[in-house]
């Protein structure tokens, strides 16, 4: 549903009714203060964690949004970088903060579930209360658009096939959702790609305009960027709703004839999902519920999908907002999925 964002100062403190006590007529006057800490909230500059460098495909993302979230809440979001650590530097800092709603941060889906299955977090997803999701943003896979070696996908997996190993492909890291589809796309055709991981996104898709590496998995909207000079050969997804960003690519099963589960869309996609901590959570219930309308607010508004829809090329299409029940939901499910294939993933890195 799209809305408009109505600007608006919240004030929550609730006061009692006044009651005649006694003969005497004398009135009592209660306060409520139960409503967590709403009162003129936000007053100070919300702390916005990105676990990335500045420039990025979530630094972007939550620049795109933070006006229209800003008017919403009627505040100020004070962006800050904190990269390493595969996120967990990131997760980490926002865990650490005062519990009282004025620290948030963007989880990268699956980055934030790989960096609990392998690097040793010292956190858990209970730890976590969700404010919503943003954003959905397929897989692709894509090479060179000098390159005449290969007309489209099947033309690499034959190659790959043939010649095991002689293709190098870059992703961002070692444990992504761009090694999952990748892992995956080996165990379902039989090809052997050179995976060679990156420090990030952006050198591992410029490691491709470049011609350091033959592929490169990305994904649709953090490669829109390299799109002069690379073509999308086809994209993880159950049907390609981005053909204008994807040069009309087919998609990964289609083009290869083989059924959606085995290489599932939803593991090589990225999913950007705000959140904060369950401490302050609890302590300023009222305050998450304010983060949560204006986020929901500002994500569905009329006036955001007509901002995404001018951007050059239009990328109104990945908006995807999910609720926090609905993101909980989905970050428990890229949880079990990427559990479930890690084993995968390190036979091929």
């Amino acid at each position: 549903m799209t809305t408009k964002i109505k600007s608006r100062r919240r004030f929550l403190g609730t006061v009692g009714s006044a009651s005649v006590v006694g003969i005497t007529g004398c009135l009592s006057v209660s306060s409520d203060n139960s409503s967590g800490g709403a009162e003129d909230y936000p007053s100070n500059p919300i702390q916005t964690i990105i676990p990335f460098s500045e420039g990025g495909g979530v630094d972007r993302s939550v620049r795109e949004l933070q006006s229209f979230f800003e008017e919403s809440i009627d505040g100020r979001l004070r962006l800050e970088y904190r990269p390493g650590g595969g996120t967990q530097i990131g997760q980490q800092a926002v865990l650490d903060a005062n519990s009282d709603c004025y620290t948030v941060g963007v989880a990268s889906l699956p980055a934030f579930n790989f960096t609990m299955i392998t690097g040793g977090a010292d956190y858990e997803l209970s730890d976590f209360a969700w404010i919503g999701t943003k954003l959905v943003d397929p897989g692709v896979l894509r090479k060179h658009r000098d390159d005449d070696r290969f007309e489209d996908i099947t033309d690499v997996i034959e190659y790959a096939s043939e010649n095991p190993g002689d293709l190098s492909v870059s992703t961002s890291g070692p444990y992504n959702q761009n090694v999952l589809g990748l892992a995956l796309l080996q165990e379902v055709t039989g090809a052997e790609f050179n995976i060679v991981p990156y420090d990030g996104g952006g050198p591992s898709r410029n490691a491709l305009v470049t011609r350091e590496v033959d592929l490169v998995h990305a994904n649709v909207y953090n490669s829109v960027n390299t799109t002069d000079d690379t073509e999308v050969l086809a994209i993880h997804a159950e049907e390609n709703n981005w053909a204008e960003l994807t040069d009309n690519a087919p998609t990964f099963s289609d083009a290869l004839g083989f059924e959606q589960e085995k290489v599932p869309p939803s593991g090589p996609e990225v999913r950007y999902a705000w959140y904060t901590s369950t401490e302050a959570a609890d302590e300023y219930s009222e305050r998450l519920s304010i983060l949560r309308e204006s986020f929901e607010e500002s994500v569905t508004s009329q006036e955001y999908e007509e901002y995404l829809s001018e951007l050059s090329p239009p990328q109104e299409r990945k908006r995807d907002f999910r609720p926090p029940d609905e993101t909980e939901q989905l970050v428990q499910e890229k949880q079990d999925q990427m559990e479930s294939h890690i084993d995968t993933m390190e036979e091929v890195i």
